[in-house]
């Protein structure tokens, strides 16, 4: 495999070569789906570490189906060698089943920690640059001022419901996982096959995916709480079941957070929740089964229910976020709320914590550059074949002209071959002659066609006379003359008329007109931009002394005295003594 360097550190002819052996050497060019997202390519292997277990599944995008994937645990994650052979048999199974990409997509579910924003960071205008500031500079929006950027990232969540006191938060999640991620990419630029990853926190892709069985009472505030093996992450959702807050606990070696309960009660007296229902999402093999007979003893006001969230038979009811990732829009969801069709439509839910390094990403051309460079190849290839073409041709064509009896021509044939060429001078005079005094300058059926077209239907104007003319400009002692074509209408006008009279009115308005009516009738003596004619306007308008005001269903467009206002058109065409369509005024020849 070529090591290829940052453009930053090449000069412009050396990052022009890397590019170019790029384009050669690999299928960054053919294949699109280096540029594609995880979640949109046709073979996916979804990774689930929770703790305890990692979940490994194979997706087959076309067909729908869900496989077993292969074994992964902490000792293949610790070991290189180990971690190697995993995406091995990774690659080679989707190989397998003619797959021509992988995606791999991280579920991370072993660690879930929020962070709040700055104060100042409270205006949900700027929601959008705080979601790039958190992955470009998060530094600047975190409240904690310790952070360590290149040992976590963070995602932006924001609190859609009403009356929020922050406007949202930030989710964190370790690079513990990141070398997993390289691997996979390193594999692929080692084997020209796409792999492209993308890691998401399953405690979010858990939540936008809550309204496939959400049910809770109307009216009333609710908590769902997300069971994982090493932490239990709490969501309060008003009584629209719109987002409040989150919050998470984590364990610390047991299977439930000690202060639990006290956090469930006092953030939910907090937020003024009275009695709100709980619902429970077990989310791992190893979670606390006795959680809903300990809350209905706790809250006995309160509503306690397990959730089980609809899922592919293939996988385990405990693991849901791979299928939710892959199918986000819920059919039909059970409850309406703007939380959850933000968390889906805006990708809030779906954010990559562990993106391709900038400075790794930059390293290739993107998707244009490369189409770029392609057509560049091909465009090479196609002055080299248009080279030889033209070559052959001129060797085709010479050989023609040397074959053809014109080149054996008699000298003596001369004086015969002037006389006829004589001859066929003087009718082709004849011919242009009488084709010029024939030539189509005013026809009677263009004129109504551009009348017509002028003043068309439920426009706001009537017509009342039109005429037209057409007359040469002659000139004593000239041989050709021009022409002067003039047309006058008058007529009424209603008030949305007056704009068009106005445009009618100006030199863009009425050549644009002409222009037209030139492309419809094919007629070229309308055409402003042929030869050399000009053509000028004028529009005069006035109260119209018969108008009387009628209610608008009462109006008759026929009705003179219905329109407001009179106006008169009036348009001179003049072609000049050098245009195609001026008259030749000499004899026939």
């Amino acid at each position: 495999m070529a090591t290829f360097q940052h453009p930053a550190s090449l000069n412009a002819l050396q990052q022009f070569g890397q590019a170019c052996s790029i384009l050669r050497n690999t299928t960054r060019a053919s294949n699109p789906a280096w540029y594609q997202e995880a979640l949109d390519l046709g073979f996916q292997l979804h990774i689930r570490p929770d703790g305890p277990d990692t979940t490994t599944l194979y997706y087959l995008r076309d067909r729908n189906q869900w496989f077993p994937g292969p074994t992964l645990n902490a000792d293949i994650l610790e070991e290189p060698v180990k971690t190697e052979t995993f995406i091995s048999e990774a690659l080679n199974y989707a190989r397998s089943q003619g797959a021509t990409s992988l995606g791999v997509i991280l579920h991370v579910a072993d660690e879930f920690a929020t962070t709040e924003l700055k104060p100042e960071f409270d205006n949900p205008a700027a929601l959008q640059e705080l979601r790039d500031a958190a992955i470009n500079d998060p530094a600047s929006i975190l409240e904690d001022s310790s952070i360590q950027a290149d040992l976590s990232s963070w995602r932006v969540l924001p609190y859609p419901a009403a009356g929020s006191e922050v406007i949202g938060t930030t989710i964190t999640v370790t690079h513990a996982l990141s070398p997993l991620l390289d691997a996979f990419r390193n594999t692929a630029d080692a084997s020209n096959f796409p792999i492209v990853t993308h890691a998401l926190s399953a405690p979010l892709v858990a939540l936008s995916g809550l309204d496939r069985a959400l049910k809770p009472t109307a009216g009333k505030p609710f908590v769902v709480i997300l069971q994982y093996p090493w932490f239990t992450a709490l969501a309060f959702f008003n009584e629209h079941a719109d987002l409040r807050l989150i919050r998470t606990l984590q364990h610390r070696g047991v299977r439930r957070p000690t202060n639990f309960r006290n956090a469930l009660s006092t953030t939910s007296a907090s937020l003024e929740f009275v009695d709100p229902d709980l619902f429970i999402v077990p989310l791992g093999q190893d979670v606390d089964t006795t959680m809903e007979a300990n809350l209905r003893i706790t809250f006995t006001s309160s509503r306690v229910e397990v959730l089980t969230i609809p899922h592919d038979e293939e996988i385990p009811a405990w693991c849901i976020e791979p299928f939710i990732s892959v199918n986000p829009e819920p059919a039909p969801p059970t409850t309406q709320s703007l939380t959850f069709t933000t968390l889906r439509e805006d990708k809030w839910a779906f954010q990559d914590f562990l993106p391709v390094p900038r400075e790794v990403a930059e390293i290739h051309p993107n998707r244009s550059e490369m189409k770029l460079l392609r057509l560049l190849r091909l465009g090479r290839v196609a002055v080299v074949v248009a080279t030889l073409l033209c070559i052959v041709w001129l060797a085709v064509g010479i050989i023609g002209i040397i074959s053809k009896p014109e080149w054996g021509f008699d000298p003596s044939q001369a004086s015969t071959s002037k006389t006829r060429l004589s001859t066929l001078s003087a009718e082709r005079k004849k011919v242009d002659h009488w084709n010029n005094l024939l030539a189509d300058r005013s026809k009677a059926w263009v004129n109504m066609e551009f009348l017509n077209r002028m003043f068309p239907e439920n426009r706001g104007m009537l017509i009342k006379d039109f005429s037209h003319t057409a007359k040469p400009d002659s000139t004593a002692g000239q041989q050709t003359v021009g022409l002067v074509k003039e047309w006058k209408i008058t007529g009424f006008a209603r008030d949305e008329a007056l704009e068009y009279l106005n445009n009618l009115n100006t030199r863009d308005g009425i050549n644009a007109h002409f222009s037209k009516i030139a492309r419809v009738t094919g007629n070229s003596a309308f055409n402003p931009n042929l030869g050399n004619r000009t053509i000028s306007v004028n529009v005069r308008t006035q109260e119209n002394s018969q108008f009387k005001p009628i209610p608008y269903e009462e109006v008759n467009n026929s009705d003179s005295s219905t329109y407001p206002f009179s106006f008169s058109l009036s348009i001179t065409q003049r072609f000049e003594s050098t245009d195609p369509m001026a008259i030749e005024v000499t004899k026939v020849p």
